[in-house]
């Protein structure tokens, strides 16, 4: 059965269903529903629990990570239902399993009208992929794309793979991801950051390397955690902090304890003031094996700080090297411990390389990606007069 709550119902609205398959998914798409919301449409979302923010019906829908659930059986018929009732002009959908039970789902819908819309965050396959990877998702994606009228990407890789093999029955774009709000993430004073240092026991003199990502085995925090050891032997005042969770992080503080590093390390958890995090830090790395783009990177860049990132796609969206930061070989991590000791020994450097992300980060602002895919919806829906 489908639970959800409803503020108001305005039958002769037009209407819009976002659909994903993670209960946080709505925070990124925000900023979208709130310019449909000032467009006079309906704003409905779709996802596993209820979730807060200003829409006009929130439906609980069982829509698993995993393909091989069968609550996507259940998840399918809960959206079909939800589709089929409510006269949907678009479909807007993210995430892997919700963009292919929301396709699915919406095939009649799609006969009669209705506009369907898929943003990937990032293919399953990439360059350098496991070839499963390549097996399963590509022909999955290569099918699902006849059930797709736009395809919205967020890296080069991406959206020339995506062309290339004409994925897609209609409209490709790529844009620089869902944006950051630079009036939460810009740089601060230095009061805020020694204050802010105190509530974490860490030193004005201590060099704090940051890393905000979620415990997964993508996000590869063993590979750094495997360096520490060697930074410390030229970086003292070496602190590291992870803020994020999921199910890798009890691996993640084994490893630690192990190399007896419990004093260097701070496991924050899952975190809702990282822009304050970033300004209390002197650089922000990422190890990651795979990425779409990478939006913790870009709240680094907008607050100041210089990245030491892994040379992947998404991340080259992101960081030319050498200029808003460095980017290092995936299959040698000693290049990433090289580059951190560069950045400690080199002090202009980090200053000059700041400089550079708060202007570089402007093209990645939420108001301008916003402004984006107002064109992006205005074409799918062949609606110019809006």
């Amino acid at each position: 059965m489908v639970i959800y709550y409803s503020i108001h119902t305005f039958d002769e609205m037009k209407r819009v269903l976002f659909v994903a398959n993670s209960d946080w998914f709505s925070n990124f798409n925000a900023p979208f529903m709130a310019w449909f919301k000032s467009q006079g449409w309906m704003v409905d979302n779709a996802s596993p629990g209820i979730e807060s923010g200003e829409v006009d019906h929130q439906y609980d829908v069982c829509i698993q990570r995993s393909p091989y659930s069968l609550k996507n059986f259940t998840a399918y018929r809960q959206l079909k239902r939800i589709i089929d009732e409510n006269d949907y002009d678009l479909i807007h959908c993210h995430t892997p399993m919700g963009s292919i039970l929301a396709r699915l789902a919406g095939r009649a819908a799609q006969k009669r009208g209705t506009k369907i819309m898929y943003t990937s965050h990032g293919f399953h396959f990439y360059d350098g992929a496991p070839k499963l990877n390549w097996l399963i998702y590509f022909p999955i994606e290569r099918f699902m794309a006849r059930y797709s009228d736009t395809l919205v990407t967020i890296n080069d890789e991406d959206y020339d793979r995506a062309r290339r093999y004409g994925m897609y029955r209609s409209r490709i774009y790529r844009i620089d991801g869902v944006g950051v709000n630079l009036s939460r993430f810009h740089p601060r004073g230095e009061t805020e950051r020694r204050s802010y240092r105190e509530q974490l026991r860490l030193g004005n003199d201590d060099f704090v390397v940051l890393y905000v990502a979620q415990f997964a085995p993508d996000k590869n925090h063993r590979s750094l955690i495997a360096q520490i050891p060697t930074l410390l032997e030229h970086i003292p005042s070496l602190k590291v902090v992870f803020a994020g969770s999921g199910p890798m992080m009890e691996h993640a503080k084994a490893q630690v304890a192990h190399l007896g590093l419990k004093e260097i390390v701070r496991f924050l958890g899952r975190r809702y003031d990282v822009e304050m995090l970033c300004n209390m830090s002197d650089i922000h790395v990422s190890p990651s094996i795979r990425e779409g783009l990478g939006m913790s990177n870009i709240e680094a860049m907008a607050s100041g700080l210089p990245l030491v990132i892994t040379d992947i796609r998404g991340h080259r969206n992101v960081c030319v090297d050498g200029v808003n930061g460095l980017l290092f070989n995936i299959n040698h991590p000693e290049e990433l411990t090289q580059h951190i000791i560069r950045f400690y020994d080199d002090p202009e450097l980090r200053k000059t390389i700041s400089r550079q992300n708060i202007r570089d980060a402007q093209r990645f602002s939420v108001d301008k990606i916003v402004k984006v895919m107002a064109e992006i919806y205005r074409e799918t829906l062949n609606d110019t007069e809006r």
